[in-house]
């Protein structure tokens, strides 16, 4: 079912936030579990042993999951207590971990492309659908189509060739909400390799590849924004990648592009 949203509000919150800022904030959690739980250490143990300065060091340790010098104490709520601050302090830890790799090591796929081309034989015109299914702004994106068969030589050995070295699209999008549907919108030349595949008018070779590359930039993310998509046509079974007629509209929602009428037809 679409629109598909590839972020939930912690990834996004993440994505979004620089890293001194995850840093920072991470660190004022830590404090405040060892504030909280210094408190709580106070009320059970006997403070006229151990001093509050060894209580807060004993807190703010644990939370941090370093190596401790025990306290002194045979009270069993004091056990129960730590026992519980250990798992506070590991759930901290866990989700800290999870916060880096996200922000360094992962980034959702941004667009979701229709299943299906487009081919408008009156227009003479191959269409193709996506949207942005991340909740974060994207800017300058830059769209680039090319098309490459697969034939087979004369010794019968496969082989992949380029149809052009020039995309047969570039298009540069000053910005793609989210959950916006974009149309590519590809004027075809009679009698060029991808007419003859669609028309049937005597396309040689294997299959047709329409591969699509996508460089962008996301609001307040390190990295930039790079995502491929290839669409394979067989000849022999146009329709299975291609429909011939237009894409379904959807009707928009400018409040909550999510709620626009018609996104159960974007696979259609």
């Amino acid at each position: 079912m679409h629109p598909q949203n590839n972020t939930s509000r912690f990834k996004s919150f993440i994505y979004q936030k620089s890293t001194p800022v995850i840093v920072i904030g991470f660190l004022a959690f830590y404090f405040l579990l060892s504030f909280v739980f210094s408190g709580i250490y106070f009320l059970i143990v006997d403070s006229t042993s151990i001093s509050i300065l060894s209580i807060f060091k004993f807190s703010v340790l644990t939370s941090f999951n370093f190596s401790i010098d025990e306290i002194s104490t045979n009270n069993s709520a004091f056990i129960i207590v730590k026992f519980i601050h250990h798992i506070f302090a590991l759930l901290l830890s866990t989700i800290f971990t999870a916060a880096v790799v996200l922000k360094f090591f992962y980034l959702p796929t941004f667009f979701i492309f229709k299943r299906k081309c487009n081919y408008l034989e009156d227009e003479n015109k191959l269409i193709i659908s996506l949207y942005n299914s991340v909740n974060i702004f994207v800017t300058n994106c830059n769209v680039r189509v090319y098309c490459r068969k697969e034939v087979l030589e004369d010794n019968g050995v496969r082989s992949l060739i380029n149809i052009s070295n020039e995309p047969i699209l570039t298009k540069t999008y000053p910005f793609m909400d989210p959950y916006l549907v974009t149309r590519l919108r590809i004027e075809l030349k009679e009698n060029d390799e991808l007419w003859k595949l669609i028309n049937g008018k005597g396309f040689e070779g294997e299959k047709l590849d329409i591969i699509i590359l996508i460089e962008a930039k996301a609001s307040k993310i390190d990295s930039s924004v790079y995502e491929v998509k290839q669409y394979s046509i067989d000849p022999k079974d146009v329709k299975k990648s291609i429909d011939f007629y237009a894409p379904s509209s959807i009707d928009l929602d400018y409040k909550d592009y999510r709620k626009s009428k018609g996104w159960e037809e974007f696979d259609k």
